[in-house]
């Protein structure tokens, strides 16, 4: 178990699986929630579904608080 997890955090570009500009493009448009770009920039999609649901959820949550 502790060589797994060193392995994750010794190699961060498999611990956040950094895209090129096409994965990215493909993500968006599978509908990933969120990306990671080459420079380990994160992204969230607006463009996903569940995003949206989440973040209407969220605003009705503040509404009522």
């Amino acid at each position: 178990m502790r060589k797994l997890l060193r392995s994750l955090f010794a190699s961060p570009d498999r611990l956040l699986q950094v895209m090129s500009h096409s994965q990215i493009e493909d993500a968006i448009e599978d509908g990933e929630r969120i990306v990671v770009d080459a420079d380990g920039n994160t992204s969230v999609n607006v463009h996903c579904q569940r995003v949206q649901e989440d973040f209407k959820n969220h605003v009705d949550a503040l509404k009522r608080a």
